[in-house]
């Protein structure tokens, strides 16, 4: 689990660096669409792997990920507008692995 675990962690970063230019936080959808953006090709390749472990370390990595982003908003004095947002953030973080993990599933099964 831990080599997955850091192995996703290190894809959300990635990820976030090349979308956090094209995304401002600002508004609710805005927020939506980035977490798309991060969540759904991490749950992708979770779906394209199947194994019980990596979905686990997948969302232990998206939760944490997601955590760390909002302690270091904090920490730089970045202020949090929203805790609607903030809810609505880790439920579409759920939503969005779920959804790239079906249709990761889906493309492997049809490559069989």
């Amino acid at each position: 689990m831990k080599s997955a675990f850091w192995r996703y962690f290190l894809i959300l970063g990635l990820l976030f660096i090349f979308w956090n230019e094209f995304f401002i936080a600002d508004s609710l959808p805005n927020q939506l669409t980035f977490n798309f953006a991060l969540f759904y090709p991490l749950g992708f390749l979770v779906g394209y792997r199947p194994r019980l472990e990596n979905l686990r370390s997948a969302y232990c990595a998206a939760f944490l990920f997601n955590l760390a982003s909002y302690l270091v908003a904090g920490i730089l004095g970045i202020p949090i507008e929203s805790w609607t947002i903030v809810a609505l953030d880790f439920m579409s973080l759920v939503i969005f692995v779920k959804l790239g993990t079906i249709m990761g599933h889906r493309a492997l099964s049809k490559q069989d």
